[in-house]
């Protein structure tokens, strides 16, 4: 079974975790989240972090990708779903550049776990100052 999967940070083509995540998923186009969310840097690695705070922020930027099963547990591993310091996978409303709108899987924190915020709200991710965990 196949899902749609938003990428806004690292995981987008071109940066750290792309490649060894990403690398032979389908990328599909280019996509917006249909509604603004807080996109930050955080803590002292500038991990991109989407809060999960809906409403607020801006409309952020990023690509759509079509994963198999493995590949969406995997993505849960790395982003160490169900941790405390970890991200929860939800489905947003994306739109792609011609208006169509579907739900896709993303990665996003809840606002009380995005604690060292090192930027502001920000549209688009192309920060290169995120420095990996080292036991990842």
């Amino acid at each position: 079974m196949s899902h749609l999967l938003f990428v806004y940070g690292t995981l987008k083509r071109g940066f750290a975790n792309h490649a060894g995540y990403l690398g032979e998923a389908e990328f599909l186009d280019l996509a917006v989240t249909c509604e603004p969310f807080p996109l930050v840097l955080n803590g002292p690695r500038y991990s991109p972090v989407l809060v999960d705070a809906q409403g607020q922020g801006l409309k952020v930027q990023g690509e759509l990708f079509r994963v198999d099963a493995p590949t969406l547990d995997e993505l849960d591993r790395l982003e160490r779903v169900n941790d405390r310091d970890g991200y929860r996978r939800r489905r947003l409303a994306i739109a792609d550049p011609h208006g169509q709108v579907q739900a896709a899987w993303s990665y996003l924190k809840p606002p009380s776990w995005v604690e060292d915020v090192r930027s502001e709200p920000m549209a688009v991710y192309d920060d290169r100052r995120y420095r990996p965990r080292p036991d990842a």
